[in-house]
This record gives C-alpha cells, sequence and structure tokens, in this order.
C-alpha cells in the first residue's frame, strides 16, 4: 500500500515537470505561471507546493532530469560504440552532448548555462547514482586515472562538463565566439589536452 502511495507522489510531482517541460519550450520560463503548470498537469496547485518551493526550485530539478537523461543517453552511446581509448571515449561522450544540443536548441536555451553533471551535489563522496558509478569505474581503469585522486578526477569530469554546456549555449543560440562547427575542434583539443 504505501509503495502505491509513493508511486502516485512520484507520478504527480513527475507530471508536474512534464506539463512544466512542454510550458516552459513553448513560452518561456518567465512567461509561464504556476497555475498554466498545474492545470497541464491536471493537478491542484496545493500539489505544486507540496514537491517545489517555486518555479525556480521547478526549473532546477527540471534542469537536473534533463542533464540526467542526456548524459545517460551519450554514456549508453559511448558504451555501445565499443571505442578502446579513454580520451576517445570522453571526447565521443561529449560530442554526441554537442550534437544533442545542435538538434534540440529550444532545450538548450531552456537551460541556458546549466546543463552540468547533475549529481553534483548529492554524489560527490557517495557512488549512488548509477551512471556516476559506471563513469567513475570506467575512468578509474584509465591510465589517465593513476595520475589523480578520485576527488580530482570528480572535479576534472566536472569542469568538462560545464565546459561543454557553456560552450554549447554561447556558440549555438548566441553564435559566440563561432559557430558550434568550428568550436568543436577547440573544445575537443582542450580536453584531449587535459586528460593527456
Amino acid at each position: 500500500m504505501r509503495e502505491k502511495i509513493e508511486l502516485k507522489k512520484e507520478q504527480k510531482k513527475q507530471s508536474l515537470l512534464d506539463a512544466a517541460y512542454r510550458l516552459f519550450l513553448e513560452k518561456g520560463v518567465a512567461k509561464t505561471s504556476v497555475d498554466e503548470i498545474v492545470r497541464g498537469a491536471n493537478v491542484a496547485k496545493g500539489t505544486f507546493y507540496l514537491y517545489f518551493h517555486d518555479k525556480d526550485q521547478l526549473l532546477q530539478q527540471l534542469t537536473y532530469q534533463i542533464s540526467a537523461r542526456i548524459l545517460g543517453e551519450a554514456y549508453e552511446f559511448v558504451r555501445q560504440s565499443h571505442a578502446e581509448d579513454f580520451v576517445e571515449k570522453v571526447v565521443m561522450l561529449i560530442d554526441y552532448v554537442v550534437e544533442y544540443f545542435r538538434k534540440s536548441k529550444l532545450t538548450l536555451r531552456l537551460m541556458e548555462r546549466n546543463f552540468s553533471w547533475p549529481m553534483v551535489k548529492k554524489q560527490l563522496s557517495l557512488r549512488e547514482d548509477p551512471l556516476w558509478d559506471k563513469l567513475m569505474t570506467e575512468l578509474e581503469k584509465s591510465t589517465f586515472a593513476r595520475k589523480h585522486t578520485e576527488d580530482e578526477l570528480f572535479k576534472i569530469m566536472f569542469v568538462i562538463i560545464e565546459m561543454i554546456g557553456s560552450t554549447c549555449f554561447s556558440s549555438i543560440i548566441e553564435g559566440r565566439p563561432d559557430t558550434i562547427d568550428n568550436m568543436k575542434p577547440v573544445l575537443y583539443g582542450i580536453v584531449r589536452k587535459v586528460l593527456s
């Protein structure tokens, strides 16, 4: 019985996130009201405040989910490629993310520069997230890992992921300092240098 209640709660929360995502893409965050979100989710307004303090907290949770989904898809793409070289696996992962945002500019615009490692706050010392655990396991097998502590590895990967999000937003949305096609070799070159 308790599991059923928890499932219903999770479904309502996800319904709010899904409605907000649709509305944010359609109208923008600033022009979307909490009333519109609850109508779109088909829940009472009080339900919204059971899960989120305000629209900003909902956007933060939505950004977390989008980042986790994109990174999960990228990781699966790299895993299925059967590439051997660790550095090239990271470059492939980055390329997947860049191409995702190139095709989904509305999602990138919604996230602004907030694409990041979604498990940062929770996972710094814990290895509870399955994706983070898989990546760390893979990373620890690399020759690169022998030169760094786990904390250093985490911070390096964090900086790389942050750099991807910021570069994608600047190049794809703002067109600066250049197009994403012209920025990709620069971005990938930096990553190769960092990881070599």
